[in-house]
C-alpha cells in the first residue's frame, strides 16, 4: 500500500496537483473564468497543465481534451531511435509523461465529491467511460472505491422496443451488464473492441491504445473499473433493444482478483480477451471463475491457444458442461473489429434474449456488493448518507400528501403575485375609487393573502416536508450540500416518473389539435391542454419549490412583522451561501410569474456581507426560445448546473454566480448568469398573454442583463424572427429609460462556422431583419424618429455581435457523443464575452438589487418605458449633484476670501493708484481661482473615471460649473469695481479725515506736554481731555446732508402716478401703517363665480395665505437690492426709494395665484404703501447709517477718541517711552484683530458647515426634508408656510438653522462653535504674531544704532513697524503708519519685544472677553448665502401637488423623487368635496381627467398632463403606486380637520394604513430616504 501511495503521489506532484490532494480541488477553484485556454501545444514540457487542459475540456464537452499526446524532446527522441531501443536494452523514454488515463484518475483523487459529480456528468455527455471503481488514498484499510454518488445525477434516455421514449437514472435503474476484461496481454485491443460493439459510430468510449497518448505506460490506473452504457434507439441497426451497462477492467485480470470476483456478481455477460502466447497457470484460477461464475461468457482469443490454454480450455468444459449459462469462443484472427465486435453483438443479443439467469443490477445494487468486498462506497461517508435518508424521507412525505399540502404557501403566490400586478396596473379599480384607496386596498389583499399563508403554515403537521427542508439551513455546508444534491436527485426521479405520461399525452392532443382545428374540437382540446399544462406545473417537483417555499415564507414572516418569531432571519444568509457553492437562486417564479422581490433582496444583501460590499458583478443574461440549447450552452460554457432536457427545461428565471480568475478582478468579481426560460414555449401557446409573457421574460433578463446572449437555434426564419422581435422591443425599452445593455447573438446548429463568405452572407442578412424589425418596433413605441435601424437602438456591430457555433451532437442521439466543433465555438463565445466585460462597467449587488427592483416594479405596470423609474440613474445623479454642489461651494468660498483680501489690499492703495494696482491684485487672485478652477474639474474628471454611470450627465455638469465660474468672476469683477468707485468717492473724504486727524493730534499732543508735569489723577486728566475733545471735534465738519427716509417717502406716495388711488393713499397715511399682510378681501376671486372644478377654487384663506409668501419673497428680493447699493457705498436718494417703490407696487400688482387670482387694484396701493413702510423703511435707514459711519468726518473722529485719550493719558504719566509704544501697538493690534475677526470667523464656520453638515446641506431636497422634520415638532401652523413658499421657508430656516448651530452652547464646554472658533481663531492670530514679532529679534533692518556701550540694539517705531507688517497677515489690515506722539524715540529692541510679549497675553485675553454674537448676524447670513447659492437656483414646484423640483442648475425636466398626496395643497374631487389622497404619481397611471383654472375649466386626461401649458411639460412625473413619503401621509392623516377647515373642504377619507404612522415613523422614514 505504502509503494501504491508513494506512485500516487509522484504522479500527482507531476501534474501540479498536490495542493489538491487529496480531494481538496473544488468547483469553486475549476470553474473560475479565465482568459487562459490551454492548448495542446502548451502541454509540452509543462505537465502541470495537463489536468486543467483536460478540465477545461470536459467541462465544455469537448471529448477529445481526454487525450494527449506530449512532443518528446530532442534528446528523447535520438534515444527513441537507436539501436538498443529497437533491442529493448533502453530504459523507457517516457518516463516525463503521463498517460490520460492516469491523468484523469489523478484529477478525481484531487476532486471533491461535487466536483467528481459535475466530472462525471460531463464524461457522460462527452458518452466517456466513467470511472466505477478506482483507487482511494484517504480511507483508512480501503484500497478501492465504488462512485455511486457521483453518478445520481445522470440520466439516460433511450427507445424501448415498443418504440416509447424511457428516461432512466443510471443509478437506480436495472440493466444487464456486461463486462470486458483481458487475461495477459492479446495482440488486439479491448477496449478499442469493445467501443466498437457499444457505438456505432466509432467513438472512443473507453480510452485504449491507439488513442493519443495510450502507448504510454499507466501508473495509476490499473485495476480501474470504468463504465459506460449502450442506449438503443429507434435508428439503430442492432435487434438487441434493451440499453446495457458495459464495465471495463483495465490492465491484467489476473492481477486483479478482487476487482474479477465483484464483476463475476454482477455480470450478465463477461467478455474475456485471452493472449492465447503467454497464457500459464497463473491465469488458470481466472479462468475456472469465469467458467464457474453465474453469467454468461464470451472468449475472445488472439490466435491459437498454447498447449497450457488448450489444456485449461478443456479441462473447464468437461467440468462444467451441464452450466445452464453459455460459454462462447471467438478467435480474432485474421478479423478486423468491425467483424468482432458483430460477432460479438450477435452473442450478446443471443445471451440477452435467452437470458434465464435474470442478472439486471443496478449501480445502487453494487454497494452491499462492494462493502463485502472491503471496497468503500462514497455513499456510506456520514455526512452523504444521512443527507440521503433525509431527502427520502422528505420525498416519501411529498408522494404520500401530495405537493400541495406540502408546499401550500406558493400555491398562494400565484394570487399575490396577481395582486401586487393589479396594484400597479388598475385595471379593476372603479372609476369613483381614489387609487390611493384602491392601491392600498391592493395591499390589504396582499396582507391577507400572507394571512392565508400564515394560517396554512400553522396547519403543518409536527414533521412536515417544510420543516423537513428548512432543518438542512442549520446543518453543516457540506452536509446541506449532500442534501440538496439528492433532493435535486430525487425530485428529478419523480418527475420523469409522474410527468412523462402527462407530457405525451399533452404533446399527442397538441398533434391532433393541430393537424384537425375544427372550432368544436378545439376549444375542448384547448381546454384539455390547459388542464394539462396546469397539471404538468402543479405537479412539477424540483429542488426550487423547496427554496421557493423558504422564500415565500420570509417574506411572509416579514410582511407579517412575525421574521424575528419565525426564526426565519438567517435564511438568506443560508441562500446566499448555497449561491456561493453553485446552487441557483430563482429570481422569477416560474409558475406564478412573480419575482420575489423581498426574498431575492435579502439573498442579494446577504451574499453582499459574506463577499464584500464592494465585490462587482457582470450580469450575463440569455434569451431564446425554448430548446434552442440556452441552458446546454451556458452549463458547457462555466460550467453550470442549469437544467436540461426536452420541454420546459427552465421556468422561470435563474441566476448562478460564477467567480472570477485573479487575472480579471480588476475589474470585476464574479459573472453573474441569468438563465431564463424559453419563449414560445408549446405549454404556454394555450395560456392567456402569452405575448406578453414572453415579452416581460425578455425586458426583465435584458435589462438586468450587462450583456445579453440572443440565442437563435437553426435555420428556421419563424423562429428566428419571433427572438429578434421580442429582443429588439426590450432592447429598444431599455434605451427609452437610459440602460445601455450590450448583445451578442449565438446561432446555433450552424452547419459550417468555417464558411466565412456563407457566414458574412448570414450576418448581413440577419443586420437587415433587425432592421426592418426595429423599424417596426419604433413605430410600435412611439419613437420612430429616434430609432431609424438596429444600431440606433444599441451599440451593435454584426463582425462582432454575431456569432455562430455548430452543431451539439455529433450524429444521432442517444449515442452520438457533442461535437468538439461546439465546444470550440462556446470557447470563442466566451472569449468575446470576456472581451465585452473588460470594456463594461460592472454592477455592485447594491445596484443590481436596485435594477430588478426597477425593472420589475415597471413591468409590473402595462407601460414599461412610461413607468419605468432608474433609481441607479437617480442615484448617481444625486450623487453626482452632491459632489457639484461640493466643489461649487468650495470656489464660492476661496473667491469669497479672496474678494475679501482684495478688499484689505485695495485700501492701501491712494486714489490716484487704486485701478493699475487693484486691476494687478485683481489678476492675482483671479489667478488663484484658476488654480481652484483646474483642481475642482481635475477632481471631477478622477470622478467621472471612477463612476461611469455619471458620464451620461457630464457634459451638463461642466456647463453648470462653468456658469458657476462665470458668476463667481463676475461677482469678484463686479467687487474691485465697486472697490474703485467707493475709494474714488471717499478719496476726497478721506484726504479731509487725515487732516482733521492730525489737527487733534497735534493738539492732543500739546496738551500732554502741558500736563505732563502736572501729575494729575486719571479722573482729572480724563475731564480735561474731555473738555478739550469736545472742542476740537466742534470744529471738525458734518459729512453730507441726508434725506428723512419717511418724510421723503410720503412725498415720492404723492408724486406717484395714482390719480386714481389719491384718496386711497391718504387713507393709509391716516391709518395703521403696520397693516402689511394680504386680506381675503384684498384679492380678486371673480374668475371662479359658477365654475365647478376637480382641482377647484381652494377657500379664500388659503389664497390669501399664499398672497402673503409671494409679498414676502418680492420684499425679499427688494432687500436684497437695498444690501447691493448697502455695499457699494450709496446713500439713500428719492430716485432710489420711487425706484423701490414702482418695483414693489408692480410686483403686488402681476402677482398671480395659482395662474388666476391676483390682487384688486384698489388694494395694490396701500399694501404697497404699507409694507414699503414697515419693511423696507428700515432696511433703508441703516443703509443711511452705515453710509453717514463710513463718510462723516466728526463721525469718524469721535470713533477715534478711546484711542487718543490713552495716548494722552500714557503721554501725561511719567511712563518708560517703551511701555508708552508696548501700549499704543497693543491697542492697534486689539483693534485689528477684533476689526478681522467676523471675516475670519466667518470662513472657520463655512468650512466646519461644509464638512461636518454635509449630509443636512447636501442638497435641495434633504435640507427641505430637514426643516420639515423639525418643524413637525411645531404643529400645523408652522408647516402651513412649506405648503406654499418652500423656498423662503427654507432660506429662513437655514438661517435659522446655521445661526443655533453656531450659537447653541456645547452641553460639555458650555461653549458655541461660534465662540470657539472665535477664540481659536484669536489664539492662531496671537501665535502668529508672537513669531511674528520674536523674528525681529534678529532683523538688522530694524536697528537703528547700537547704544554707547555697543552691546544693545536700539531701534525706532518708524524703522520697527514697517518691518513687522512684512511678517504679518495681511488680513488683519494694520495700518501702515502708527501715530505716536514721538516716533523717533530710540527704543532697546529686546525690552521692546518682551513687553510686547506680555501685552499679547493681555490682548487675548481681552478680545476673547469681548465675544459679542450680535456682531456675527451678518456672517451667519453669509454662510447661509454661501450655502444655499447651489441649492436653491431652481425654485419651480409642481403644478399639481407643490412638491419642490429635487433638481439645480439648469435641467430639460423638473422632477422630484417624492410627490405628494394633492389634498395636501387643496386638491379635491369636485362631486365629493373632499381633499384628495391621490399622488400626481398615481393620478398618471390611470385613466384619470381633471379640469381646473390651468385647463380653462376643460378635462384634460391626466396623462397627457404635459398638453396643458409649458409649465406642465416642463415637469416629468413618473408612475408610482402610492410611493408618496410617509410624512405627507402622517400630515394629511394627522391634520385631516385643520387642511379641510384651511381649504373649505368636506373631510377626506383617510386610508387605514396613513393612520397608523407616527411622527416619529414619518420623521425616520424622511431621515432615511435623504440620508440625513
Amino acid at each position: 500500500m505504502d509503494n501504491k501511495l508513494r506512485k500516487y503521489r509522484r504522479v500527482v506532484e507531476k501534474l501540479g496537483l498536490s495542493k489538491y490532494y487529496p480531494r481538496n480541488l473544488t468547483r469553486k477553484q475549476v470553474f473560475v473564468v479565465s482568459e487562459n485556454v490551454i492548448s495542446p501545444e502548451e502541454l509540452n514540457g509543462h505537465p502541470d497543465k495537463i489536468p486543467w487542459y483536460i478540465l477545461q475540456n470536459i467541462v465544455t464537452c469537448n471529448y477529445e481534451g481526454r487525450s494527449f499526446e506530449l512532443e518528446e524532446s530532442s534528446s528523447s527522441q535520438e534515444k527513441s531511435f537507436s539501436l538498443t531501443s529497437v533491442l529493448g536494452k533502453e530504459t523507457d523514454t517516457n518516463d516525463g509523461q503521463v498517460n490520460p488515463i492516469d491523468s484523469l484518475v489523478a484529477i478525481f483523487l484531487c476532486c471533491d465529491d461535487f466536483l467528481r459529480q459535475i466530472l462525471i456528468e460531463k464524461l457522460s455527455i462527452c458518452q466517456l467511460a466513467i470511472p466505477l471503481l478506482m483507487p482511494v488514498t484517504d480511507v483508512p484499510n480501503k484500497e478501492w472505491e465504488l462512485i455511486v454518488w457521483g453518478m445520481r445525477t445522470i440520466t439516460k434516455k433511450w427507445q424501448t422496443s415498443s418504440g416509447s421514449s424511457c428516461e432512466r437514472s443510471v443509478v437506480t435503474e436495472k440493466l444487464p451488464i456486461v463486462s470486458a476484461l483481458r487475461l495477459g496481454r492479446p495482440k488486439i485491443s479491448k477496449s478499442k473492441v469493445v467501443n466498437c460493439v457499444i457505438n456505432e459510430q466509432k467513438h472512443n468510449i473507453f480510452f485504449h491504445s491507439e488513442c493519443k497518448g495510450g502507448n504510454l505506460k499507466r501508473k495509476l490506473s490499473d485495476g480501474l473499473l470504468e463504465i459506460a452504457w449502450y442506449l438503443p434507439s429507434q435508428k439503430s441497426t442492432c435487434t438487441f433493444a434493451d440499453a446495457l451497462t458495459f464495465i471495463n477492467l483495465r490492465g491484467n485480470a489476473s492481477n486483479f482478483e478482487s476487482q474479477t470476483s465483484f464483476l463475476s456478481k454482477i455480470s450478465l455477460v463477461t467478455i474475456a480477451f485471452v493472449s492465447c502466447s503467454d497464457f500459464n497457470e497463473h491465469h488458470t484460477t481466472l479462468l475456472e471463475s469465469l467458467y464457474t461464475q453465474e453469467g454468461h461468457v464470451i472468449f475472445i482469443l488472439d490466435g491459437s491457444p498454447n498447449e497450457a490454454l488448450r489444456d485449461a480450455f478443456c479441462k473447464m468444459d468437461t467440468e462444467n458442461r451441464d452450466m445452464k449459462k453459455q460459454v462462447q469462443y471467438i478467435t480474432s484472427e485474421n478479423k478486423n473489429e468491425l467483424k468482432l465486435s458483430g460477432q460479438i453483438w450477435q452473442i450478446l443479443g443471443s445471451n440477452c434474449e435467452k437470458g434465464t439467469v435474470g442478472l439486471r443490477h443496478s449501480i445502487e445494487m453494487c454497494i452491499e456488493i462492494a462493502e463485502k468486498m472491503n471496497y468503500h462506497a462514497d455513499e456510506i461517508e456520514q455526512n452523504c448518507f444521512e443527507a440521503k435518508q433525509s431527502a427520502e424521507k422528505l420525498l416519501q412525505q411529498v408522494k404520500r400528501a401530495g405537493k400541495q399540502e406540502e408546499l401550500p404557501l406558493q400555491e398562494i403566490t400565484v394570487d399575490i403575485g396577481e395582486a401586487k400586478k393589479e396594484q400597479h396596473r388598475l385595471l379593476r379599480k372603479e372609476s369613483h375609487m381614489q387609487i390611493v384607496a384602491y392601491v392600498n386596498k391592493q395591499k390589504e389583499e396582499v396582507l391577507e393573502l400572507r394571512r392565508k399563508q400564515l394560517a396554512k403554515h400553522k396547519n403543518r403537521r409536527m414533521g412536515c416536508t417544510y420543516e423537513m427542508f428548512r432543518s438542512s439551513f442549520t446543518n453543516t455546508l457540506l452536509k446541506r450540500k449532500y442534501f440538496f444534491g439528492f433532493v435535486k436527485v430525487l425530485t428529478d426521479k419523480y418527475c420523469i416518473d409522474t410527468l412523462h405520461p402527462i407530457r405525451r399525452e399533452y404533446i399527442r392532443r397538441w398533434n391532433d389539435l393541430c393537424e384537425n382545428p375544427q372550432q368544436e374540437k378545439s376549444v375542448s382540446s384547448k381546454a384539455k391542454l390547459d388542464e394539462l399544462e396546469q397539471k404538468l406545473s402543479r405537479d412539477s417537483l424540483g429542488l426550487e419549490h423547496f427554496n421557493r417555499e423558504i422564500g415565500q415564507h420570509y417574506e411572509m414572516s416579514l410582511d407579517l412583522k412575525q421574521l424575528q418569531a419565525a426564526g426565519n432571519s438567517r435564511l438568506p444568509e443560508v441562500a446566499a451561501e448555497m449561491l456561493l457553492h453553485g446552487y441557483p437562486i430563482e429570481l422569477m417564479d416560474g409558475d406564478a410569474s412573480h419575482v420575489p422581490l423581498t426574498w431575492v433582496e435579502a439573498v442579494f444583501e446577504s451574499l453582499k456581507c459574506q463577499i464584500g460590499k464592494d465585490k462587482k458583478m457582470f450580469v450575463l443574461s440569455v434569451l431564446g426560445i425554448q430548446s434552442s440549447g440556452k441552458s446546454t450552452m451556458l452549463n458547457a460554457m462555466f460550467g453550470l448546473q442549469f437544467a436540461v432536457s426536452a420541454g420546459r427545461c427552465t421556468k422561470g428565471i435563474f441566476a448562478q454566480l460564477v467567480p472570477l480568475d485573479t487575472d480579471l478582478k480588476a475589474k470585476c468579481d464574479y459573472i453573474l448568469v441569468v438563465d431564463t426560460e424559453g419563449l414560445r414555449s408549446p405549454e404556454s401557446a394555450s395560456i392567456e398573454h402569452t405575448n406578453n409573457r414572453d415579452n416581460e421574460l425578455a425586458t426583465l433578463v435584458i435589462g438586468l442583463g450587462d450583456l445579453t446572449i440572443i440565442n437563435i437555434m437553426g435555420e428556421n426564419p419563424t423562429d428566428m424572427q419571433d427572438t429578434l422581435q421580442i429582443a429588439v422591443h426590450a432592447f429598444m425599452k431599455m434605451g427609452n429609460v437610459n440602460i445601455k445593455p450590450s448583445c451578442l447573438f449565438v446561432h446555433q446548429n450552424v452547419t459550417d462556422v468555417t464558411a466565412s463568405e456563407l457566414n458574412t452572407t448570414q450576418k448581413r442578412s440577419m443586420r437587415e431583419m433587425l432592421d426592418k424589425i426595429t423599424e417596426i418596433a419604433a413605430h410600435a413605441e412611439n419613437c420612430s424618429e429616434r430609432y431609424k435601424s438596429f444600431s440606433d437602438v444599441i451599440t451593435f456591430q454584426e463582425h462582432k455581435h454575431i456569432m455562430y457555433i455548430s452543431s451539439l451532437w455529433q450524429g444521432d442521439p442517444p449515442m452520438a457523443p457533442p461535437n468538439p466543433g461546439y465546444s470550440k465555438c462556446i470557447l470563442q463565445v466566451k472569449k468575446q464575452i470576456v472581451e465585452i466585460m473588460k470594456n463594461s462597467e460592472p454592477k455592485s449587488i447594491p445596484n443590481f438589487i436596485t435594477l430588478l427592483s426597477d425593472l420589475w416594479k415597471a413591468i409590473l405596470c402595462q407601460d414599461f418605458v412610461f413607468s419605468f423609474r432608474n433609481s441607479l440613474d437617480i442615484q448617481a445623479f444625486n450623487a453626482l449633484n452632491a459632489e457639484h454642489v461640493k466643489h461649487a461651494r468650495t470656489l464660492r468660498r476661496n473667491a469669497l476670501k479672496y474678494s475679501e483680501s482684495l478688499q484689505i489690499k485695495c485700501k492701501e492703495f491712494s486714489v490716484e493708484n487704486v485701478n493699475e494696482k487693484g486691476e494687478k491684485c485683481l489678476g492675482d487672485y483671479l489667478q488663484k481661482l484658476e488654480k481652484d478652477i483646474s483642481d475642482v474639474q481635475s477632481s471631477m474628471e478622477t470622478y467621472f473615471k471612477e463612476n461611469k454611470k455619471a458620464i451620461q450627465w457630464k457634459k451638463k455638469v461642466e456647463i453648470q460649473l462653468s456658469d458657476v465660474c462665470s458668476e463667481i468672476k463676475k461677482d469678484m469683477r463686479g467687487t474691485f469695481k465697486s472697490i474703485v468707485i467707493k475709494t474714488t468717492g471717499r478719496a476726497k473724504i478721506e484726504a479731509n479725515i487725515k487732516t482733521y486727524e492730525q489737527e487733534i493730534y497735534e493738539k492732543a499732543k500739546t496738551l500732554a506736554d502741558e500736563y505732563r508735569h502736572l501729575k494729575l489723577p486719571d479722573e482729572q486728566l480724563e475731564s480735561e481731555f474731555a473738555k478739550n475733545w469736545n472742542e476740537w471735534v466742534t470744529k471738525v465738519p458734518i459729512g453730507d446732508d441726508y434725506e428723512d427716509i419717511r418724510t421723503s417717502f410720503q412725498i415720492i406716495t404723492e408724486d406717484y402716478q395714482i390719480e386714481n388711488h389719491k384718496l386711497e393713499v391718504k387713507r393709509v397715511w391716516q391709518s395703521d401703517l403696520s397693516r402689511t399682510e394680504v386680506q381675503e378681501n384684498d384679492l380678486d376671486f371673480s374668475w371662479f363665480e359658477n365654475v365647478k372644478l376637480v382641482f377647484r377654487f381652494k377657500g379664500k384663506k388659503a389664497y390669501a395665505y399664499k398672497a402673503n409668501y409671494a409679498r414676502q419673497q418680492i420684499l425679499e428680493d427688494l432687500k436684497t437690492v437695498i444690501s447691493n447699493h448697502r455695499q457699494s457705498g450709496t446713500k439713500y436718494n428719492k430716485q432710489l426709494g420711487f425706484e423701490l417703490f414702482s418695483k414693489l407696487s408692480s410686483g403686488l400688482e402681476n402677482m398671480k395665484i395659482d395662474e388666476k387670482v391676483t390682487i384688486n387694484k384698489n388694494s395694490i396701493i396701500p399694501l404697497a404703501v404699507c409694507n414699503f413702510y414697515a419693511v423696507l423703511i428700515p432696511s433703508l435707514e441703516d443703509m443711511q447709517e452705515q453710509h453717514k459711519r463710513e463718510n462723516d468726518p466728526r463721525l469718524y473722529m469721535e470713533s477715534q477718541k478711546e484711542r487718543l485719550w490713552h495716548m494722552f493719558k500714557e503721554e501725561c504719566k511719567d511712563l518708560q517711552i517703551v511701555v508708552k509704544v508696548a501700549s499704543a501697538i497693543s491697542r492697534e493690534l486689539t483693534y485689528s484683530i477684533k476689526t478681522s475677526l467676523p471675516a475670519k470667523c466667518k470662513f472657520e464656520v463655512i468650512d466646519h458647515l461644509r464638512h461636518s453638515t454635509a449630509k443636512g446641506f447636501s442638497s435641495k431636497r434633504s435640507l427641505h426634508a430637514m426643516m420639515l422634520i423639525e418643524k413637525a415638532d411645531m404643529g400645523f401652523q408652522s408647516l402651513l408656510p412649506c405648503l406654499f413658499q418652500p423656498i423662503l421657508c427654507i432660506t429662513k430656516f437655514s438661517f435659522t438653522k446655521i445661526h443655533n448651530m453656531c450659537l447653541q452652547k456645547n452641553d460639555e464646554t458650555g461653549i458655541s462653535l461660534l465662540e470657539q472658533k472665535y477664540r481659536d481663531k484669536v489664539s492662531e492670530i496671537v501665535t502668529g504674531l508672537k513669531q511674528d514679532i520674536t523674528t525681529l529679534r534678529t532683523e538688522s533692518k530694524v536697528v537703528s544704532k547700537k547704544d554707547k556701550e555697543g552691546d544693545t540694539a536700539m531701534t525706532t517705531m518708524k524703522l520697527w513697524w514697517p518691518a513687522l507688517l512684512e511678517h504679518t497677515d495681511e488680513e488683519l489690515g494694520l495700518k501702515t503708519d502708527i501715530r505716536l506722539f514721538d516716533e523717533e524715540r530710540d527704543l532697546k529692541l529686546h525690552e521692546l519685544i518682551d513687553t510686547l510679549m506680555v501685552e499679547l497675553k493681555g490682548i487675548e485675553d481681552t478680545v476673547i472677553k469681548a465675544f459679542d454674537s450680535s456682531i456675527f448676524s451678518e456672517i451667519i447670513k453669509s454662510c447661509c448665502q454661501l450655502f444655499l447659492a447651489d441649492l436653491l437656483n431652481c425654485q419651480e414646484v409642481c403644478p399639481f401637488c407643490h412638491a419642490l423640483c429635487d433638481l439645480n442648475g439648469k435641467h430639460d425636466h423638473h422632477r422630484t423623487d417624492c410627490h405628494i398626496p394633492m389634498g395636501v395643497t387643496g386638491g379635491r374631487w369636485a362631486h365629493t368635496e373632499k381633499l384628495l389622497t391621490d399622488m400626481c404619481t398615481t393620478a398618471v397611471m390611470c385613466n384619470y381627467s381633471f379640469k381646473s383654472k390651468i385647463t380653462n375649466n376643460e378635462y384634460i386626461n391626466f396623462r397627457n398632463y404635459k398638453s396643458v401649458n409649458t409649465r406642465c411639460a416642463s415637469w416629468k412625473i413618473e408612475p408610482l403606486a402610492d410611493e408618496s413619503e410617509k410624512f405627507w401621509k402622517w400630515f394629511l392623516a394627522t391634520y385631516n380637520t385643520e387642511l379641510a377647515k384651511f381649504y373649505g373642504t368636506k373631510l377626506t377619507d383617510i386610508p387605514e394604513g396613513w393612520k397608523n404612522i407616527t411622527l416619529e415613523e414619518a420623521k425616520e422614514d424622511m431621515k432615511k430616504l435623504y440620508d440625513i
